[in-house]
């Protein structure tokens, strides 16, 4: 007995010595307990990614490689609830239809993986290339337990496809903290070509909201090696809050013409000029999405088409109807979408689309021209709809108010603009008026003028109403009206 209590013992403290030089802990990769999922239960999202189980949160390490789009995810391998965060995996050859993976990075010492980016490293700059693959270098924060030690960057490669990943010097600090906030979290990176070098972004100070001159700091950071990072400038702001974002957009489509977009989880976003060092914008700041759940959203790095594509979390706010419900899944993400700026009437804007590919799982689709709404109706009731991609275009000077009910959930057109559950969705006021709505089960996605404003919320699912229905006191007219029923992706 002693001797099997020592063996026991001996193992034990290995183990634990192994966590502190930075070992990932395999109790943490739960994946194989996840077989028994069918993806059919009642609010299981039909057209967005979610886990087969457990919690999931922030997009991470999007990233474009060999055919495959990846998408990483802040995950708690062990239960429904936030905690233990690990970055799960999925993967994709467009972006709609999933399949799930083992889970990628797994907490080791004494913290956890936080969320943080990935890219190919096509220069090999770490030196981990092989003779068939580029790396996939993800950078991410360590998450420190004790409320005595500040969280850290630190980094991880992979040399299989993004499969599998090790850590680059054991998980050790590959970025010390700053010391504005033992929480400064959620490195970005990319290659930056222009100067030749990597750039990090990284937010590390939340502004006061008493106090407006105290103001909330990212910082940008340059490396040749991803490994040993420089500082290169500040960028103050009172709106920025973690999982920050930056990324070149064309204007109107020109490349000749390019802009940087940043933005924070909350999607408030200014546009400015980056130069390799410093971001330069006229402070103006606007708002990515008017409803309460698009948070944490990212973009892809090595798009290979020269979209820019983002993916965003869709977070419950008080009502966590997954968890009320007992699903085996908690959380969900939003639908790819693209990104672009325009000129507008107001100025240059952030314009967000989903992608093409969703045309992809269209099991039965609806289009009419010149329609009137009595018609609509008509040709609506005979439809039962789940999964809904609805488009619709008109004349704002031929057309009154209108309100459209689509499973339920009510969306109103009211003096030019647009209006769900209390939210208003501005419009560019132009004569040519359009909309789109997303609905699954129990999200909705709201797109209007094509994709100058954005809303995103959680709905209250109704399983027995399955109708589309439209009223006003005239009987207005569509140009255009598309109703495309919504396959799902899960085999």
């Amino acid at each position: 007995m002693t001797l099997l209590r020592n063996t026991y013992l001996f193992i034990f403290s290995s183990f634990i010595a192994q966590a502190q030089h930075g070992i990932m802990i395999d109790s943490f990769q739960t994946f194989d307990s996840y077989s028994d999922i069918k993806y059919d239960e009642v609010l299981r999202p039909q057209f967005h990614f979610s886990s087969k189980k457990n919690w999931i949160n922030d997009p991470n390490g999007l990233v474009y490689y060999k055919g495959e789009y990846h998408l990483y995810f802040q995950h708690n391998p062990k239960g429904t609830r936030w905690g233990n965060m690990t970055w799960g995996h999925a993967v994709s050859k467009d972006m709609v239809r999933w399949e799930q993976l083992a889970h990628a990075i797994l907490p080791y010492g004494n913290g956890t993986i936080y969320s943080g980016t990935a890219a190919v490293d096509y220069p090999n700059s770490l030196k981990k290339n092989t003779p068939t693959e580029q790396a996939i270098v993800a950078y991410f924060t360590h998450a420190q337990k004790s409320k005595n030690d500040p969280y850290y960057q630190a980094g991880a490669y992979s040399t299989d496809r993004g499969r599998t990943f090790q850590l680059i010097d054991g998980g050790r600090p590959l970025l010390n903290n700053q010391g504005h906030d033992r929480g400064e979290r959620d490195p970005k990176i990319f290659w930056h070509a222009p100067s030749n070098k990597w750039v990090m972004v990284l937010w590390i100070k939340r502004g006061d909201k008493k106090n407006t001159a105290d103001l909330g700091k990212v910082r940008f950071f340059s490396s040749d090696d991803l490994k040993n990072w420089n500082d290169l400038s500040d960028f103050d702001r009172r709106w920025v809050y973690e999982c920050m974002d930056m990324v070149p957009l064309k204007v109107d489509g020109d490349p000749d013409k390019i802009k940087w977009l940043i933005y924070d989880a909350s999607f408030d976003y200014e546009v400015g000029a980056f130069d390799g060092t410093t971001l330069t914008t006229d402070k103006t700041t606007l708002l990515g999405d008017y409803g309460d759940a698009y948070y944490a959203a990212q973009t892809f790095n090595n798009s290979p088409d020269n979209r820019t594509v983002i993916i965003g979390w869709l977070k419950t706010k008080k009502n966590n109807i997954f968890w009320d419900n007992n699903m085996p899944f908690n959380q969900q993400m939003a639908f790819p979408a693209t990104l672009e700026l325009k000129n507008t009437s107001l100025g240059l804007r952030l314009f967000r689309w989903p992608v093409e590919e969703i045309k992809s799982l269209y099991e039965k689709s609806q289009i009419y021209e010149n329609v009137k709404k009595t018609s609509l109706n008509r040709k609506m009731k005979k439809i039962n709809f789940d999964g809904v991609d609805l488009y619709g275009a008109f004349d704002r000077r031929q057309n009154a108010d209108f309100t459209i009910n689509i499973r339920g959930n009510i969306l109103k057109y009211e003096n030019g603009n647009f209006y769900f559950e209390g939210k208003t969705l501005p419009t560019l006021k132009n004569d040519k008026v359009n909309f789109r709505v997303l609905l699954d089960r129990a999200t909705i996605e709201i797109f209007t003028d094509n994709g100058f404003s954005v809303l995103s919320n959680y709905t209250s699912p109704n399983t027995e109403n399955t109708s589309i229905n439209i009223s006003s006191e005239k009987n207005m007219i569509f140009h255009s009206f598309e109703v495309h029923k919504v396959g799902s992706i899960w085999q």
